[in-house]
């Protein structure tokens, strides 16, 4: 399965190398990428749990301003502590969205898989952002999940940029299984930095501040991560247009799900 991934991976990558070389900004079907990976030390009450992961999506804008149609898939490893031992997540599935000057609206479906916990749940969505500023990005977005688990959730935050190539964004998450099940609630910071607007590789830091109600204390959350950005320059190759023009990034459900449905 993990070789599976690397593969797919692989031809996103490509898919995407090969659309950054398509038509200029203005024209039909462009393609754009991102591939990248990270790393998160998680501090649960139970002791610290690390995770590996990594992702690729590649999007076709089919008309600009106009539709898009997007891929997405992303593994992750997450190694328990003490003897607990491990668990691997894989999620893979599309968005189907509009995008133009003022901002971004669509729905995201998703597959999550859990092989150790014997798992699978599907996850549909409604997502959306607006570019209220040249600066500022607002989005959300809400959903629900189907499988071994019934389950809701919703999502609010902001992507501010100071600079060109600095990206600063924060974001609330809730989720909760029905009937009366578990609820997860958290606020996640990230900051993003393009050092080179030619060589468009950005590294990441974040902190998510995580409560889950079956549990009597919070976990933390730290991760670091590096993302490499296929297509989608716009004008000046900053970070701010490679996030307004190429991949959408506000989609899908938020990590909060994870502490339910494992």
């Amino acid at each position: 399965m993990r070789a599976k991934v690397l593969r797919l991976c692989a031809a996103a990558s490509l898919w995407a190398v090969v659309g950054s070389a398509g038509p200029a900004q203005g024209e039909e079907l462009q393609l754009s990428g991102l591939v990248g990976g990270g790393f998160a030390n998680l501090k649960t009450p139970g002791g610290d749990t690390t995770d590996w992961s990594g992702r690729a999506s590649a999007n076709l804008m089919i008309t600009d301003p106009g539709f898009n149609v997007q891929a997405n898939i992303q593994d992750e490893r997450l190694n328990y502590p003490k003897s607990a031992g491990g668990d691997s997540l894989l999620s893979y599935g599309g968005d189907v969205y509009w995008r133009d000057y003022a901002g971004v609206f669509g729905a995201n479906v998703s597959t999550l898989q859990f092989p150790h916990a014997g798992s699978t749940e599907v996850t549909f969505g409604g997502f959306g952002e607006g570019y209220v500023m040249q600066s500022l990005t607002l989005r959300m977005k809400g959903g629900l999940v189907r499988g071994r688990t019934d389950a809701y959730y919703a999502d609010a935050g902001f992507v501010a940029y100071p600079f060109k190539s600095i990206a600063l964004s924060a974001d609330v998450n809730y989720a909760k299984i029905h009937n009366g099940g578990p609820s997860s609630r958290d606020g996640k910071f990230m900051a993003e930095f393009l050092p080179v607007s030619d060589i468009p590789v950005s590294l990441t830091l974040g902190y998510d501040y995580e409560k889950v109600s079956q549990i009597s204390d919070h976990i933390d959350i730290l991760s670091v991560g590096l993302k490499i950005y296929f297509g989608g320059a716009g004008r000046d190759g900053s970070l701010r247009s490679r996030q307004r023009n190429g991949i959408a990034t506000g989609d899908g459900p938020p990590d909060t799900l994870k502490a339910l449905t494992f």
